[in-house]
């Protein structure tokens, strides 16, 4: 990943560090420490005035041999922004193979909606697989389509 910054609409992107656990800690429903992604250099982090307030993590490989966007949380109070597109945006730009994938839950609307606002199409399901018994949605966007700028 790079390590570049990104200015936009009053937050910046860049290479999530290790001094960033503690805050993604903080509001990160996914449960578990993005301790590894952080260090392997697969987590990107959005800050808005010096604080970080969401995270995307990429597993290179991580389906298929493809790359899969693992994880995207934005805290409750910098939602519907347009950060968390920024970031999926920023992933589909780094992101190396034929396709880039990821998946959300049923309930999770603004997931979806970011991704079928930015080209990505819904591959598959299945049906009460997550502990809340919800269906887990599956996506795919080929990485020859760039974002648009």
């Amino acid at each position: 990943m790079h390590a570049g910054l990104e200015e936009r609409a009053a937050f910046a992107i860049r290479q999530a560090n290790e001094n960033d656990l503690p805050p993604i800690a903080r509001f990160d429903e996914m449960g578990g420490s993005r301790q590894q992604e952080i260090v392997n250099g697969c987590c990107l982090v959005a800050e808005r005035h010096g604080q970080v307030v969401a995270y995307a993590s990429l597993q290179p490989s991580g389906l298929l041999g493809q790359p899969l966007l693992s994880y995207l949380c934005t805290a409750p109070a910098a939602r519907r922004q347009g950060i968390g597109r920024q970031l999926v945006e920023a992933m589909q730009r780094i992101a190396r193979g034929r396709m880039l994938l990821s998946s959300t839950e049923d309930w999770c609307v603004a997931s979806q909606k970011i991704f079928t606002a930015l080209g990505w199409r819904k591959v598959g399901e299945l049906a009460g697989v997550n502990k809340d018994g919800s269906t887990e949605y599956f996506y795919a966007i080929d990485l020859n389509t760039k974002p648009e700028d």
